[in-house]
């Protein structure tokens, strides 16, 4: 057996890409070589190791419980090999903040605000990316994420940045065109069959859990309803005047502020889930996670305050109304 200081870098390379991918095809194409180069690459390693480090079957493959601690090792290993180069050309990336966010989160609460942070930490250099499917961080480049759930991700530590709160909105011009002059405090939730309900392929239970909650369920058996794949469409056709979406009240905020929407209903339907910070554990002690974080929390506490305010507001002066 050759001695393990002589393991050649692109073989812990070629079994890094093979580890991520599953797959030595796939990993032959990152590498520019064939999935056979692939493999007898990893056969070698396994020789000069004296253990297993894939399980295989065909060009799919799994990594040994050996291979898993190995592969985990090696992979920070190259991390720091890398970082280690380019602080020492001057390409130090402790500048760039890589984040990952919810496309209607993005669109409809972050950009507008991330000009402040910008702002105040010029030297950050931000790289944003919008998905709807949530990443391993160790197999990505991604610092931090944003996420919708329970606050429960395994591993990871996640900070709540503010809860959903569902509330129907459309616009003003086509809610006066259906309804005339009824004042708000009149309206009731019953009054959305006279509406097209405007629902999203990504929250299909938006609209059937706050007519529960408003206790007017029958409306979606007695409308029309067209469906958008994306929050972020349903949202787009409510301000055209295409009909009434359910949206979270965070996002429509400056829309119902600016008056180009109305959310006519007294009805708050707070939801259990939200939105979260999350990122690994060990990126905390990095100054351009730290002041993000810091950043985002603020300015979600901010919304979180004025939707308070405006909600109250809003139940009093319906109430006034009334009486």
């Amino acid at each position: 057996m050759r001695l393990l200081s002589q393991v050649n870098l692109n073989s812990l390379k070629i079994v890094e890409s093979a580890a991520r991918h599953r797959n030595f095809t796939r990993a032959g194409e990152e590498q520019f070589i064939t999935a056979s180069a692939v493999s007898q690459r990893v056969k070698s390693l396994e020789d000069q190791l004296r253990f297993k480090i894939f399980e295989r079957g065909g060009n799919a493959v799994s990594l040994t419980p050996e291979g898993e601690t190995y592969v985990a090792r090696v992979r920070e290993a190259l991390e720091r090999i890398v970082a280690a180069s380019m602080e020492a050309t001057g390409q130090s990336q402790a500048h760039v903040l890589r984040i990952c966010v919810l496309p209607t989160f993005a669109a409809r609460w972050l950009f507008p605000r991330l000009t402040i942070f910008q702002r105040q930490y010029p030297d950050i250099e931000m790289r944003v990316s919008t998905s709807y499917a949530t990443h391993e961080f160790s197999t990505s480049e991604y610092d931090l994420e944003i996420r919708y759930g329970d606050g429960n991700f395994p591993g990871l530590t996640s900070e709540l940045l503010f809860k959903e709160d569902l509330t129907p909105v459309c616009s003003r011009k086509l809610f006066h065109d259906v309804l005339g002059d009824k004042p708000l405090s009149k309206v009731t939730p019953e009054d959305l069959r006279f509406f097209t309900l405007l629902h999203s392929d990504t929250c299909t239970q938006n609209w059937q859990s706050w007519l529960g909650f408003a206790g007017a369920s029958f409306v979606l058996g007695e409308t029309r309803s067209v469906y958008f794949d994306s929050c972020m469409m349903s949202y787009e056709a409510a301000n055209a005047g295409m009909g009434f979406a359910v949206a979270n009240r965070a996002y429509m905020a400056s829309d119902i502020r600016s008056e180009r929407l109305v959310a006519p209903f007294a009805v708050h339907h707070p939801n259990t889930a939200g939105w979260y910070f999350v990122s690994p554990i060990n990126a905390l002690g990095a100054r351009k996670v730290e002041l993000f974080k810091q950043w985002i929390l603020a300015e979600a506490a901010l919304t979180q305050r004025q939707l308070d305010v405006e909600i109250a507001g809003g139940q009093q002066g319906r109430r006034a109304a009334v009486a």
